[in-house]
């Protein structure tokens, strides 16, 4: 049985009272767009962005804070959990005469991905851990190895993936350990219904019963929970302050339209053979060759939203197609760059051809 599974299990028969808070965008210092995400159009990332521990003066002299966070989805036809530790070394106490000890984190708990399909479950617990335990250096080495996952190019490094999930879990399991705090959620997409839509923003997890603080006050400023006049101007600003004497977690979800394509290296090497061969007076050896290859590495990448596979073809087909009549050595042209040229209008045959190969990686 897991760690988080046991956690699970705790939680039913303690029911452990704490509150649930997704800020609205008017209570947060950034402008960001609110739409719930729909499969298929769009990328995403979670943060981890503010943690407290309300513990007293002795916290980081007995004991110090891990977070051990984990979040399943679809990456392509398989679902793939992306664990996360925050180590000792990323928390950072503001002092002895604090109430609580601030974690500043704000840190990627999962790459850049495409939300194809299916559901994007959260786990995050908030643990405390006896200084002096061996396990403790062997936390910071997984923390380490965590930290290699949050790349966009996923695939790359997803077989690491679950081997560091399990050590940390058993880790944390074999370790001097107290839950303080711990969360769990599965978000839907734009069309799921209810109140767990995957969208961009800002929600907060605290260990408090409901009656203890008005929600209203809650805000963050500078990635940070804070408490500040209710409504919905920003007047926050001006008179908030950090939120003390509870445990809390604070997480965002970032929302992107489009991928960190220069870090997608398979599809970039493919592109730049591609024009190296064009600019060497090659281009129906590359449309014989390579164009095929481009087209099936695109539709088989679980790193590509559904929705860029098929511009993403014919916006290189119409570079390397350019710079085929060209006839004459140019420079390089970079995937990024491609990726940001207005969508070109297509034939008809093209677009048959590329329905097809649609339909075929979807089966």
């Amino acid at each position: 049985m897991g760690l988080f599974q046991k956690v699970g299990d705790k939680l039913s028969h303690e029911a452990m009272k704490y509150k649930i808070v997704f800020l609205p965008d008017y209570r947060v210092d950034l402008t960001y767009d609110p739409t719930p995400i729909k499969a298929g159009e769009a990328y995403c990332r979670i943060w981890l962005a503010d943690v407290n521990l309300q513990k007293d003066v002795e916290w980081f002299k007995k004991r110090y804070p891990v977070v051990h966070a984990a979040v399943r989805f679809h990456h392509g036809n398989e679902v793939v959990t992306i664990p996360y530790l925050a180590k000792p070394g990323h928390l950072r106490s503001l002092g002895t005469g604090d109430v609580g000890t601030v974690i500043q984190s704000n840190y990627p708990i999962t790459p850049l991905f495409p939300f194809n399909q299916g559901l994007v479950e959260l786990q995050a617990g908030l643990f405390s851990m006896v200084s002096d335990d061996p396990v403790a250096k062997f936390i910071k080495v997984m923390g380490r190895f965590s930290e290699l996952l949050p790349v966009p190019e996923l695939s790359s490094v997803v077989k690491l993936a679950e081997p560091i999930y399990q050590g940390i879990e058993e880790l944390l399991d074999m370790g001097d350990r107290q839950l303080e705090l711990v969360y769990q959620q599965a978000f839907t997409d734009a069309t799921g219904g209810g109140s767990n839509l995957l969208r961009s923003g800002y929600f907060a997890v605290i260990l408090a019963e409901e009656h203890q603080f008005n929600s209203d006050t809650l805000c963050v400023v500078n990635d940070c929970l804070q408490m500040g006049s209710p409504g919905n101007t920003k007047v926050f600003l001006k008179d908030s302050q950090p939120l003390t004497g509870y445990s809390y977690m604070l997480f965002r979800i970032e929302k992107q339209t489009q991928q960190d394509w220069e870090s997608l290296t398979k599809i970039k090497e493919l592109v730049d053979l591609a024009q190296d061969g064009v600019s060497n007076g090659k281009y129906e050896e590359v449309k014989a060759t390579l164009i095929p290859a481009i087209r099936t590495t695109i539709m088989r990448s679980p790193d590509i939203a559904k929705s860029d596979r098929k511009p993403m073809i014919i916006k290189i087909e119409e570079t390397l197609k350019e710079e085929g009549l060209q006839s004459a050595k140019g420079q390089r042209r970079s995937l990024y760059s491609i990726m940001q040229r207005p969508l070109p209008n297509i034939d008809a045959g093209t677009e048959a051809e590329l329905a097809s190969l649609e339909r075929l990686f979807a089966e």
